[in-house]
């Protein structure tokens, strides 16, 4: 890992919603002293999010009160994407350990730059109905599985907290002993990657997976 990827998937998405303050403020607002109040907000709060500050960082992120256009948004997100720290890469070996007992199962694969907007790694399974969910924790990974059932409307996104296209999300937990089990349903992204990308708190889809796994 490059020493200056030093920021996480939510902290960039965060830091990347603060840039885009900036622009709409400039996009909707003549007040001089107004756009200054809010670029300067921007900074202060991306500068909060990022738990590792270095001073190249520091700099980049200032870059925020620089945005006028789109074109300077772009700007900056390619600029900041360097310090971001890409999720591992999952090998169909790291598939295989965490789900023993699915055959013939199949992942998306992505680059180290799309990585990096990930927190989880989450694709839908047509053929059995499924959503897969893999996340990073401790030295390895973590993975679960359940129905889902796309709803063809748009709802509030249990993991990312936004609107989008959403499904039902329906997991099974074995309680102590073995014998029965509790369903819980969530209305989740159908898009995996697009939740990615609003998913802006780490903390929000921690919840998402205890509330899923707890028995």
């Amino acid at each position: 890992m490059a020493l200056h990827e030093t920021i996480t998937s939510s902290e960039f998405h965060l830091i990347l919603r603060q840039a885009r303050n900036v622009l709409n403020g400039n996009m909707n607002a003549n007040d001089e002293g107004v756009l200054a109040a809010v670029s300067q907000m921007a900074i202060e709060r991306a500068e909060h999010t990022a738990t590792d500050l270095s001073g190249a960082l520091s700099d980049v992120i200032r870059q925020i009160g620089s945005i006028r256009e789109r074109e300077d948004y772009d700007r900056f997100r390619e600029q900041l994407l360097p310090f971001v720290r890409p999720m591992a890469e999952v090998t169909d070996g790291d598939l295989k350990r965490l789900f023993p007992k699915v055959k013939n199962l199949r992942m998306p694969k992505f680059a180290a730059e799309v990585r990096k907007e990930l927190t989880y790694l989450g694709w839908n399974d047509p053929g059995s109905n499924r959503k897969y969910i893999v996340f990073e924790k401790g030295q390895g990974f973590t993975g679960l599985y359940g129905q889902f059932r796309p709803s063809g409307k748009k709802g509030v996104c249990s993991i990312c907290n936004g609107i989008g296209e959403t499904g039902l999300f329906l997991t099974e937990t074995r309680h102590a002993g073995g014998e029965t089990y509790t369903k819980r349903g969530n209305y989740i992204c159908t898009d995996s990657m697009a939740c990615n990308r609003r998913l802006d708190d780490r903390k929000r889809f921690d919840e998402f997976i205890r509330t899923v796994t707890k028995s």
